[in-house]
């Protein structure tokens, strides 16, 4: 983040350097000798800076890379830490300049202290020199991009809108109406460059977008329609006659003609003051906002502070934007947006009756009526169950690991794996997937599958509900024709499977291990003599064609281990002493 501003006319030379008249004996002549200020007023400036802004620390660090370019660092209270570099350059001992260049550390938020020590280093400046010129400011270029942004949605907004009243009213072809030449013709100029610029858009309607944000608002301020036709009265057609007599200019005759032009509608007054609610205030707003929007676009300095009074002009603007268009729409409403409205309403109406007599089948019946989300949340319920099942029987078992519980959305709910293998394969998803109707005497259904890691299928069960349903005695009371249904009948076969695989059949080393070993006549090169670590179960490989080097084909806990020095066979780290198994160990004291 850089910060660079120029001082230029210093009002006293003296402050930077000062000459004094010398004699050269050797020479015979008059000369001068050169005295550099320019590091003691460097310094100054920083003290005084400091003093004001009661900040942390600040060094010299000296004058680097070129003669009078005095450098520091400076620390802000929070720690912050900034490079300040005062180049000085004098020109004939009659002007001079100095740039003031900081620079800081990219922020994740805006650097407050950044800016309060820019402004601090300009006000010290600013009395010892005629000019201060902005040359780069990063942080203000931030603020302005970020602006620009906003400002751009809501000019795209203002377009829109504008768009669709004007074509709604006037036609497709509104820019063509009489009293509106002049902007037909800049649009028509700017038209072309915008197709240059932009080919692939070169046949839609660019009426607004070949428009400035000014001639924009001229247009919906200023501008008026007149009637294509218009009578000439004797007076009118008399003088017109003596004008065409006299040789008046053919433009002069168009002139007079256009001045007895009616108008046809008032662009602001007609078409767009009944759907704002403060005229006067969306005006003064609209000028704020060109302004405003203006100053970021050429990306003119900003701080914090008046960053905030854009946004809050730019919101304003977006407001009285969004009223307008939504009275508009409200007002001017086409014919399928007014047979939704009716659709809607027709369909509120319906599920008002719907549920009334819901109500009354509950009340008067005692049925147990669910609409869709307490099916589904009977449904999530049972399925918690059996996760629940699930974690008592396996989560103190260092063998699995089980997730956490998720309700479904036609995926997973829960998910239980062996650690054997890091990829995770070995492992049993429980997926469910909901099919609900909640009417009355309709079936809902939640079926449950548990897959293995290639996704094929090891066990599934369905569990239901039926809503119950009545009808309307004689007697103007309701009667039930049947009560509402959970099945969960297939869910008890389902987790007498499940938990059969994942006892039996998830992990598939300990049984590759056991016929091994049965094929081998009782030989086993592939595990340790001594017991993993963590579950105690002797599995633990010592042979890369079986599992990797120390890890248990139980638990998937890897140990560590580590050759004997002396007979090579793979232990237990922790029973290895001076490099030597217990074997050896033993071997050699009893030498």
């Amino acid at each position: 983040m850089t910060i660079k501003f120029s001082m230029d006319r210093i009002k006293n030379m003296d402050q930077l350097y000062t000459w004094t008249p010398t004699y050269s004996e050797e020479l015979g002549c008059p000369g001068e000798e050169e005295h550099y200020h320019g590091t003691d007023y460097c310094k100054q400036v920083i003290a005084d800076v400091f003093a004001t802004m009661n900040w942390g620390t600040q060094k010299y660090l000296g004058s680097l890379d070129r003669i009078a370019n005095e450098v520091f660092n400076v620390n802000s209270t929070e720690g912050i830490n900034y490079r300040i570099e005062f180049a000085i350059n004098t020109y004939e001992k009659k002007a001079a300049r100095l740039e003031c260049t900081i620079t800081g550390l990219e922020t994740e938020n805006y650097d407050q202290r950044l800016e309060e020590l820019k402004i601090a280093l300009k006000n010290r400046l600013a009395p010892d020199w005629e000019v201060c010129t902005w040359l780069v400011d990063m942080q203000s270029a931030q603020l302005c991009k970020e602006a620009y942004e906003k400002a751009f949605i809501i000019e795209n907004n203002l377009r829109a809108f504008a768009s669709k009243v004007l074509i709604h009213f006037l036609g497709a072809d509104w820019l063509s109406k009489p009293g509106l030449e002049k902007q037909s013709e800049s649009v028509k100029n700017l038209k072309e460059k915008f197709t240059q610029r932009v080919p692939e858009f070169d046949n839609i309607n660019t009426d607004f977008l070949s428009m400035t944000l000014e001639t924009l608002f001229g247009v919906l301020f200023d501008s008026v329609t007149y009637n294509t036709e218009f009578v000439l009265n004797r007076d009118k057609y008399d003088k017109l006659f003596n004008m065409a007599s006299k040789n008046v200019s053919g433009q002069n005759i168009a002139d007079y003609i256009k001045s007895k032009r009616t108008v046809e509608k008032n662009i602001w007054d007609d078409l767009f003051v009944p759907f704002i609610g403060e005229p006067e205030k969306f005006k003064d707003v609209a000028h704020k906002f060109i302004e405003d929007r203006n100053h970021v676009a050429h990306s003119k300095i900003l701080s914090w502070n008046s960053y905030q009074v854009i946004l809050n002009d730019f919101e304003k603007m977006n407001e009285q934007i969004r009223n307008a268009d939504a009275k508009f729409d409200m007002e001017e409403t086409s014919d399928e947006i007014l047979d939704t409205w009716s659709a809607e309403e027709k369909a509120e109406e319906e599920q008002d009756v719907r549920a009334y007599y819901r109500d009354r089948l509950v009340s008067e019946t005692g049925i147990d009526i669910l609409d869709e989300s307490d099916i589904e949340n009977q449904f999530d319920e049972t399925l918690h169950d059996l996760y629940s099942d699930v974690f008592k029987q396996y989560h103190l078992d260092v063998r699995y690991e089980i997730s956490d519980f998720q309700t479904p959305n036609e995926g997973t709910c829960f998910t239980v794996t062996s650690p054997v293998l890091e990829d995770g394969s070995l492992r049993v998803d429980v997926v469910a997937n909901y099919i609900i109707d909640d009417e009355l005497g309709e079936d809902s259904v939640c079926k449950i599958e548990c897959r293995d890691g290639e996704g094929k299928t090891i066990c599934s069960a369905e569990i239901s509900f039926r809503n119950g349903n009545g009808h309307e005695g004689e007697e103007g009371l309701m009667e039930a024709d049947e009560d509402s249904e959970y099945d969960t009948s297939e869910l008890e076969e389902l987790r007498e499977k499940m938990f059969e695989y994942i006892d039996e059949k998830l992990n598939p080393y300990p049984e590759k291990l056991d016929a091994y070993v049965y094929e081998n006549k009782g030989d086993n090169a592939w595990t340790a003599d001594f017991a993993c670590s963590q579950c105690g179960k002797f599995g633990v490989s010592i042979h890369e064609e079986f599992l990797p080097i120390g890890r248990c084909c139980y638990c998937g806990w890897d140990n560590e281990l580590e050759k004997c020095d002396r007979c090579g066979q793979l232990v237990d780290v922790d029973v290895l002493e001076n490099g030597l198994c217990p074997s050896c160990s033993a071997y050699i004291d009893k030498q």
